[in-house]
C-alpha cells in the first residue's frame, strides 16, 4: 500500500525528495494547488531561475526560426518552395518527438534519490502544481542542449541521405521543428490558463487535463493526439 510521504511543502522541496524513496511517483501526481508557487531550491537565485514567464518561450524561438530560414534561402541556397516543405516536414517530426520525451524522457519512473531529482526538476514540479504559470514551459536555457541534439541528429542522418545538400536540408527541418515545438509549448501554455471557445481548444484543453489529473501515464499529447492514436496510449476504452 503506498504511503504519503513526509515532505514540507512550505520548504525548499528538491533536498527533501530523495527521501521519498518508493512512493515518489504517486506523491509527485497527487496534484496540490498552494496560494503561490511551491520553493525548489534553498538558494534565492536557482529559485529565481526557475521561473520561466510563457512569453520567454516565443521571445527567444520565434527569432531562431526567423535566423534560420533566412539562413537556408540565402547562404545555404535552399530554394524558398523546399524550404517550406521541408519545414513541414520537421513540424511532423516534432509531433513525434513531443510524444517520445512526454513519455519516456518526462514520464520515465526514477529508481534512484538522484532520478527522483532530475525527473522532479524536469516534469515532476509541474504535475504536483500544474496551476503555476510559470514552472509550465521549457526554459531556454534548458532547451537548447536539446535542440543542439536534435540538429545534430537531423544533419547526420541528411549527410546520409543527400549529403551535398546535408547541412541546409538539417535546418530546413529545424525550421519546422522548433516552429512545432513553440506551438506545443504555446498550447501547453494554453490548455491549463485559457478557457477555449472553439471546439478544438475544449477539446485540447480536457485531454491534457484529463492526462494530468486522472492518466498521468496516458495520453501524452499536448499539441495533438496523433501519437497516442498510433500507439493506443489515448484515453481508457
Amino acid at each position: 500500500m503506498t504511503r504519503e510521504p513526509t515532505v514540507d511543502l512550505g520548504s525548499a522541496l528538491l533536498p527533501q525528495i530523495a527521501g521519498t524513496g518508493d512512493d515518489y511517483w504517486a506523491w509527485v501526481h497527487r496534484s496540490v494547488k498552494p496560494k503561490g508557487s511551491l520553493r525548489i531550491f534553498p538558494s534565492d537565485l536557482l529559485e529565481l531561475l526557475s521561473h520561466v514567464p510563457w512569453w520567454l518561450v516565443p521571445i527567444v524561438w520565434v527569432p531562431a526560426v526567423a535566423v534560420l530560414a533566412v539562413l537556408a534561402v540565402g547562404p545555404l541556397g535552399v530554394p524558398a518552395f523546399r524550404v517550406l516543405l521541408l519545414a513541414l516536414v520537421g513540424v511532423a517530426l516534432w509531433t513525434l518527438l513531443e510524444y517520445v520525451l512526454h513519455r519516456f524522457v518526462f514520464h520515465y519512473r526514477p529508481r534512484s534519490a538522484f532520478g527522483r531529482r532530475l525527473h522532479f526538476l524536469a516534469h515532476g514540479i509541474h504535475h504536483l502544481d500544474p496551476w503555476d504559470r510559470t514552472r509550465l514551459v521549457f526554459p531556454p536555457l534548458a532547451a537548447l542542449p536539446i535542440a543542439g541534439s536534435v540538429f545534430l541528429a537531423l544533419h547526420g542522418a541528411t549527410l546520409l541521405l543527400a549529403p551535398a545538400e546535408a547541412t541546409g536540408t538539417a535546418v530546413a527541418l529545424m525550421v519546422g521543428v522548433l516552429v512545432g515545438y513553440v506551438v506545443y509549448d504555446m498550447t501547453h501554455y494554453y490548455t491549463h490558463h485559457a478557457r477555449p471557445k472553439g471546439r478544438w481548444g475544449k477539446f485540447l484543453k480536457a485531454y491534457h487535463l484529463a492526462h494530468h489529473h486522472k492518466w498521468p501515464e496516458r495520453m501524452y499529447g499536448v499539441s495533438q493526439p496523433l501519437w497516442d492514436l498510433v500507439f493506443r496510449t489515448g484515453r481508457p476504452s
